[in-house]
């Protein structure tokens, strides 16, 4: 495959990896005491993709601890490539995109001995409900990626109250597209992925958009965007951490650009947010596509997860474009990385194997940095030391893994 002629047939896979699933769903089974997905105080959700990494089935569980292999024996058959939410020890699943299975959200209730089903929310078919953030313990936010709309709703009793219409905001279509967003000082940030027909920005329109919603009128404020540097696709909507908040308050934004997918344009990085203006602040926006990454011979095209951990320091997963390959589904092109925001530094983290896109997890926890990843010669979950530099591999998988939480 030809990447710079054929990067806009396969847009989808940086978006969402989609596809039906199939097998018995056990969240169908009614008993209101039944426990689901095993017993422990981890939840992960692991795939298992066919050869064409298009299809496969996922699952969600928990196991006691991050240690030796996964057993995947009690998992719960969820949407393929579904988002996963979780609100203290409530766990929101989501339908995986498109018409194919469950069009609904479904609520469990975490405890050490296994999950119970906690309730379920129909949604429209193919409106794409994406994440959701809690607002107050009767509001939530859940945005609508396919209508650009947000659904109001009580996490708790999974009722809609209301919806904020963001329709007015779009470039081109009907739905501004909107991702993943971040409540903060009362306000809530919501990015615009502002996408077209081939799941990829506009190239007449590369810039950022992020609304800001006050949290207790749920009114739209007004909409900002940044314009000079470039960036574009602010936030993946099913990745939690690509919004963030440092000490001094600002808020940064990840944007992965074209994915890689476009050899002519690979900017991506970080723009930021003036918490306390509540405007762009072009001075700490950086687009990272030219900085050499410490360690190897490559640069970013683009950013496909982070996570902050404090200090200016990002750990992320960025993609390198030489590495695309014939097939993006399968493709092991994401390098984990240490970023310092600071500095404007990317150092690569070794002993951390290329990864494709279905693993992709980054977590903080027990002052270690947890990556999934599923490489060739090895896959699962490695702990990366910041003090230190020291990586061990934690578990091992022969599936992916995509999503991890840990329950306090």
């Amino acid at each position: 495959m030809n990447v710079k002629n054929s990067w806009r047939l396969i847009a989808l896979s940086a978006m969402m990896l989609a596809s039906a699933s199939c097998g018995k769903d056990d969240s169908d089974d009614p008993a209101p005491d039944k426990l689901f997905g095993g017993e422990g105080n981890v939840l992960i959700e692991t795939t298992v993709k066919n050869s064409d990494g298009a299809s496969g089935q996922s699952y969600l569980q928990q196991i006691p601890q991050i240690s030796s292999s996964v057993n995947m024996s009690q998992g719960i058959q969820i949407g393929f490539s579904a988002t996963i939410s979780t609100v203290g020890n409530d766990v929101f699943v989501f339908p995986e995109f498109g018409t194919a299975g469950k069009q609904s959200i479904v609520k469990y209730e975490h405890t050490p001995k296994g999950l119970k089903l906690a309730g379920e929310m129909q949604i429209i078919p193919n409106s794409y409900p994406v994440n959701l953030t809690k607002i107050s313990e009767d509001k939530a936010y859940v945005p609508m990626y396919n209508l650009g709309k947000v659904l109001v709703i009580n996490p708790k009793t999974l009722e809609k109250t209301g919806e904020i219409d963001l329709t007015e905001y779009a470039f081109n279509d009907s739905s501004a597209d909107p991702a993943q967003g971040l409540l903060h000082d009362g306000y809530y940030y919501l990015p615009f992925d502002q996408i077209g027909a081939n799941w990829m920005p506009y190239d007449e329109y590369r810039q950022v958009d992020v609304a800001v919603i006050d949290a207790s009128s749920d009114k739209v404020v007004k909409v900002i965007s940044e314009k000079a540097s470039g960036l574009c696709f602010p936030t993946r909507p099913f990745l939690k951490d690509m919004i963030f908040v440092n000490e001094q308050g600002d808020i940064y934004v990840a944007c992965a650009g074209y994915f890689g997918y476009n050899p002519e344009y690979v900017k991506s990085g970080f723009a930021c947010i003036s918490a306390s203006k509540k405007e762009f602040d072009e001075s700490k926006t950086w687009d990272i596509s030219d900085t050499p990454i410490e360690g190897c011979d490559y640069k970013p095209a683009t950013i496909y997860n982070c996570k902050y951990i404090g200090n200016g320091k990002v750990a992320a997963y960025v993609g390198v474009i030489e590495l695309m390959g014939d097939n993006p589904y399968t493709a092991r092109n994401s390098m984990a990385v240490m970023i310092d925001l600071n500095k404007k530094t990317i150092k690569k983290i070794e002993g951390v194997p290329y990864t494709d896109g279905h693993s992709v997890v980054i977590e903080y926890h027990g002052g270690e940095v947890l990556f999934s990843s599923f490489g060739v010669d090895k896959a699962g979950i490695f702990a990366y030391n910041p003090a230190t530099e020291a990586v061990s591999h934690l578990m091992a998988s022969s599936v992916n893994i995509a999503y991890l939480h840990f329950f306090e």
